[in-house]
This record gives structure tokens, sequence and C-alpha cells, in this order.
């Protein structure tokens, strides 16, 4: 689990929505996104384009946006269902019921 338990049982009370946004888009994908920007100014930019002119075009501001949306969205999934998984592996600390069921025979 990314977080401790009392961590994670704070921002589960907050939903899916909340941790999508904040740990998802904000903190996981504005920094890939800012990566992808200066990899692409260094590779995918047009011949003789200057980095004011990059920053300044619409192209380069979507991009942005989508790889810090797209990204932080599935990053964000994939940890809270496996923040989920663990967090009810680690509270669900209940034994295994026996078997209640009796034979009609006995």
């Amino acid at each position: 689990m990314k977080y401790a338990e009392e961590i994670w049982a704070e921002k589960r009370k907050f939903g899916v929505k909340r941790y999508l946004l904040v740990d998802g888009i904000v903190i996981t994908g504005g920094p890939f996104a800012v990566v992808m920007q200066a990899v692409g100014f260094f590779f995918l930019r047009d011949e003789g384009q200057t980095f004011s002119q990059y920053f300044s075009t619409s192209r380069t501001w979507i991009t942005f946006f989508f790889h810090a949306t797209l990204f932080g969205l599935i990053m964000g999934l994939l940890n809270w269902f496996r923040n989920e998984k663990a967090y009810k592996s680690k509270t669900d600390l209940s034994p295994i019921p026996e078997n209640t069921t009796k034979n009609a025979s006995e």
C-alpha cells in the first residue's frame, strides 16, 4: 500500500473523485506532463522553433492538458484499487467462518 492505514482511511473518506483529482491528476499527472513537455521541446518541436514559440502554441498546452489528465486518471485509478485491496485485506481480519450447516443424518 502506498499510504499508511490511517492516512488511507482518511483519503478514502473523501471518495474516489477527489482522490483522482488531487492525487491522480495534480500530483501524478502534473509532473508527468511537465516532463513530457520538456521531452517534446527537445525532440518534437518544429525546426527552428524557439523555446517561447514552442510554449506559446496551443498544441503544446492541449497536449500538456491531455498528458496530465489521462496519465493522472489512469495512475490514480490503478493506485486507488491497489490501495483499496491492501486496506481491505489488512482491516478484514475476521476468521473464516466454519461450516455451520449440519448433515440431516446427524
